[in-house]
């Protein structure tokens, strides 16, 4: 039996790499599927987003207020518990003037959020005191997004774009002038020995680090691996949010360590040779990809993870896009595209 083929552009034209760029997660969703990745520059975009989602998103828009205090020298001391809380009422109301189509259980998760980060994050602070004391951040590395040319070839064919992203911070260990990388992590459920086999070639720590070496004409010194665990105890039926609040500060103030980890990783010139290689070969069959210089196709594999279901599989098995809006921004986390 003969198989017609159709052929299809598999992304809209809103989207270009010339003049967008890429980013960490849109390389990360073409590696886990290109439907997905597909769907996503098509701009599909889901009204509940997972609750992990929200809770990563706010906690790293507190730690970027936070430390770019911190770098500015406006902070010398772990912030009040009253600054915290008003950097998340803030972010919170940014976040529903940003996702005005946010479904009601969305906005069940983002009060949940509040609840379980105004718990945790002036335990955190104050646990990590030496960040406002002993680290040396650096200037700029907090306060703008990158956005750096890059350019190579897929065989003889040619390409450009530019690696874009948002670290979390960059710093100097005293005595020090290679920089380091402050990447944080928020996780239900750690492994710290797959954790550690893994930091080597993970692809957000690669692409970072060869984005602060192409900055600074550097060669990064390290990853620090800042760790928050996100609270896995629920809320009882009789008990109100408040109340759930103050469960989770005493069970935080009963074993700190379990919920605040810190890692250090070492890098040296190889390191680096080998993350940019990779990133370069993974950007050159993503750009022959968006070209449709290369083949399109599901990967079922990810339709069911270790995030759970897919978010895109109600349009990707059947074509229903109820409970999804079309955004008009590509980098939802970026300015400016």
């Amino acid at each position: 039996m003969k198989v017609k083929r159709t052929v299809t552009t598999p992304v809209a034209p809103r989207y270009d790499p010339e003049r967008d760029g890429v980013t960490f997660s849109l390389l990360t969703q073409f590696k886990d599927c290109r439907e997905l990745c597909r769907l996503s520059l098509n701009g599909w975009t889901a009204i509940h987003p997972s609750f992990p989602l929200i809770f990563g998103s706010i906690v790293h828009e507190v730690f970027h207020r936070v430390y770019a205090d911190a770098q500015a020298k406006r902070l010398k001391r772990p912030p009040t518990t009253e600054r915290i809380h008003g950097f998340l009422t803030d972010i919170a109301k940014e976040w529903r003037q940003e996702n005005s189509k946010a479904s009601a259980t969305a906005i069940q998760y983002l009060e949940q959020t509040e609840t379980l980060s105004a718990a945790i994050l002036p335990i955190y602070f104050k646990h990590w005191t030496e960040d406002f004391t002993q680290i040396q951040w650096m200037a700029k590395g907090l306060e703008h997004e990158f956005k750096i040319p890059i350019a190579g070839h897929v065989g003889r064919t040619p390409w450009k774009t530019f690696l874009r992203g948002k670290m979390d911070g960059v710093f100097f260990k005293e005595g020090g002038d290679r920089p380091w990388l402050f990447e944080t992590k928020t996780k239900g459920r750690i492994e710290e020995g797959a954790l550690v086999d893994i930091m080597p070639f993970e692809l957000q720590v690669s692409t970072y680090l060869v984005a602060l070496n192409k900055m600074t004409g550097k060669i990064p010194a390290g990853v620090k691996y800042n760790i928050l665990r996100r609270p896995q105890l629920r809320q009882k039926q009789s008990e109100s949010l408040p109340q759930f609040g103050e469960r989770i500060v005493a069970d935080i103030h009963d074993r700190p360590d379990f919920y605040f980890i810190r890692m250090d990783m070492t890098v040296d010139m190889r390191d680096l040779d080998r993350a940019e290689q990779e990133l370069m070969d993974l950007i050159g069959d993503f750009i022959m990809w968006w070209k449709g210089e290369s083949g399109h196709y599901k990967n079922s594999n990810h339709c069911e993870n270790k995030y759970g279901t897919c978010g895109m599989l109600p349009i990707c098995s059947r074509r229903d896009t109820t409970g999804f809006y079309q955004r008009d921004r590509i980098f939802m986390e970026l300015e400016g595209v």
